[in-house]
């Protein structure tokens, strides 16, 4: 079993700065599994029976309409945890999820959780952290969806989204291993303006790809864009 107390990221991120008693608790009480990529962690709508610590690997979270459309609500990465709101008001989950890649994840059911936050306080302040992760979360798509009135402007944003939390994890490069289509619903656009406003972006030489790499070349204009 994988456990927390060997983690590279422990001590920086929610629930990964726990103290020893703590990490006990969790490496014996939840359950590490691996998600090959488009496995679905929880979907929409099943009733919140656990949370899910993302340890490695990317995970695609989406909501859906009354309509049956479907948008992504935000990508989530290591030290991420998915799935508590609903754990917490004994709801059903808010979204989907599902592996965009290869994933590990600790997951840890309801009743162990309340059990976790009742005799540890560190896991408490780790609940907080993961909430409030959640809500910049929220606040990142309204600014990506709401402020930026032009499709270059919202996927500037997104660029910038990426770029400036892959260099919060110390990475001086960022992959985006999204379909144009999935680009598009994260802007609110469809995929064949993507595909013309990347090729634009990297004509002015704003950025520049391969694959799914990004580098940009030209942040100053990637923040007029956004703020347009």
């Amino acid at each position: 079993m994988n456990k927390c107390v060997k983690c590279p990221h422990a001590g920086k991120y929610a629930f990964c700065n726990l103290g020893a008693g703590a990490r006990d608790f969790l490496d014996n009480q939840s359950v590490t599994l691996e998600y090959p990529r488009g496995s679905i962690l929880f979907r929409e709508g099943e009733r919140g029976a656990a949370i899910f610590l993302v340890c490695s690997g990317k995970v695609k979270v989406s909501a859906s309409s009354s309509e049956g459309r479907s948008a992504i609500v935000r990508v989530a990465h290591h030290s991420d945890v998915l799935g508590m709101s609903a754990v917490l008001g004994e709801t059903e989950y808010e979204v989907t999820a599902e592996a965009l890649e290869p994933c590990m994840v600790r997951v840890l059911h309801a009743r162990a959780l309340k059990q976790f936050m009742a005799e540890f306080r560190d896991a408490t302040i780790g609940v907080a952290q993961a909430l409030a992760q959640d809500y910049k979360a929220a606040f990142q798509e309204i600014r990506r969806i709401a402020l930026p009135e032009t499709p270059a402007g919202r996927l500037s944003r997104l660029i910038l989204d990426w770029a400036e939390e892959h260099a919060a994890i110390g990475s001086s490069s960022f992959v985006i291993n999204l379909t144009h289509e999935e680009l598009a619903s994260m802007t609110s656009t469809t995929r064949e303006t993507i595909t013309r406003t990347l090729s634009r972006l990297r004509k002015d030489n704003v950025i520049t790809t391969k694959g799914v790499s990004f580098t940009i070349l030209n942040p100053a204009m990637l923040h007029q864009l956004a703020a347009s």
